[in-house]
């Protein structure tokens, strides 16, 4: 911990003083108490990591997180010192007895409390869920900032978006793009990661906003951005051309797939167009787009005589199984349902209009491809098509 009461009941910060400070503080022979548990702790000023306390054994604490990484200290501080820059009322980890967690940096704004919290490493999805919890009894808003070394880019646009990133999707209204915050504190950078399309099996792409903590203020925190269009139909166009020639995996989910395919005499190349197209609340789905997409359109839409209706409670009972719950999404203030958006999508297209509200009436047939050169063509008309028509 980098604070602890002194027997004057003082709370210090070892890592604001200066070596002469900490020298006079070495000398004075001080002890000092944990301000959550109350026990001793030792104070610790070497010069290998920022100065900080720590106990005795540290799961006598109820607050215990069995030990921070320098990484951490470092950039949980100077996220602190960023805030109290900005004359706001700001405390570096402060106990709440009420919910027995310590955020932290506990942060007011506007009558509002805030907790932030730094991660830096990977714990148990229970653990985030359970602290989440806990703020939302106590009526504090959290805002989780990831370490930059758990950013891992795959391009400009593209990284990997696990089941544990995941977690950390802000959405904190239905006109805000998702977000996940990153800081690096070597580097004083501020990563936002905003307007997230999921892909599945770990990619993702995103607009990635990087800044220097100097440069900023807090509440641009809550400056969002969405991808131009032209930008994401260009990423997507890439993504397509990908999914259609990338080598076939020859073990797991993606292997059962494939032979569900060929049981019913297609192959990926030969997919219609409209599999794999972005849907922004993807990360709601446990399998990728190509699959759960191919599902509805080759079980349900494909089959659909032309003027036949469906409904979105059919379309979503096909997939129910498919999909995560949402507790699992703790900083989600608004869920969207990914199938809806995708039949919007094929309203959009011209495939189908929507007769009264979530009910489809199939205007178009789905066209199947007998060469992957026709396929790919035909997702580049598409991508024209979306930039024309959609949005």
């Amino acid at each position: 911990m980098l604070q602890a009461k002194s027997s004057g009941g003082e709370l210090i910060t070892l890592a604001t003083l200066t070596p002469a400070e900490l020298k006079q503080l070495k000398l004075e022979k001080q002890t000092f108490t944990c301000p959550a548990c109350g026990s001793r702790v030792i104070a610790k000023a070497g010069t290998k990591l920022i100065p900080h306390f720590a106990h005795h054994q540290a799961d006598t604490c109820i607050t215990s997180a069995n030990g921070e990484s320098a990484y951490h200290e470092q950039g949980k501080l100077l996220l602190y010192q960023w805030l109290k820059a900005q004359q706001l009322q700001v405390k570096l980890e402060a106990y709440l007895p009420e919910i027995q967690q310590r955020p932290d940096i506990l942060l007011t704004v506007d009558k509002k409390t805030i907790a932030i919290e730094y991660q830096c490493a990977r714990i148990p999805p229970e653990v985030i869920i359970k602290r989440n919890n806990g703020y939302k009894r106590a009526g504090i808003t959290p805002i989780w900032i990831m370490g930059e070394q758990l950013l891992k880019r795959k391009s400009t646009n593209g990284f990997k978006l696990d089941s544990f990133l995941q977690l950390f999707i802000h959405q904190f209204t239905s006109a805000t793009p998702p977000i996940i915050y990153f800081f690096c504190p070597h580097a004083t950078q501020l990563i936002n990661l905003m307007d997230i399309y999921s892909v599945g099996n770990g990619l993702a792409f995103g607009l990635i906003q990087i800044r220097t903590l100097q440069a900023i203020q807090f509440p641009e925190l809550f400056h969002f951005h969405n991808f131009e269009r032209q930008t994401l139909w260009r990423i997507w166009k890439k993504e397509k051309t990908r999914f259609r020639i990338r080598p076939i995996k020859q073990f797991g989910a993606e292997l059962k797939w494939h032979k569900w395919l060929y049981e019913k005499g297609l192959h990926r190349d030969f997919l219609p167009t409209i599999v794999h197209i972005p849907v922004p609340s993807q990360h709601f789905m446990k399998q990728p787009l190509w699959r759960w997409q191919s599902k509805l359109v080759i079980e349900v839409l494909s089959p659909l005589p032309l003027g036949g209706t469906i409904s979105l409670n059919r379309l979503n009972a096909v997939l129910r199984q498919v999909q995560h719950p949402q507790r699992i999404f703790p900083l989600i203030k608004h869920f969207t349902n990914p199938v809806t958006e995708y039949m919007q999508l094929l309203c959009q297209l011209g495939y189908f209009r929507e007769t009264t509200p979530n009910q489809y009436q199939k205007l178009s047939p789905i066209s199947f491809f007998s060469s992957v050169e026709d396929a790919i063509k035909a997702d580049n008309e598409l991508t024209i098509q979306f930039l024309r028509k959609v949005w």
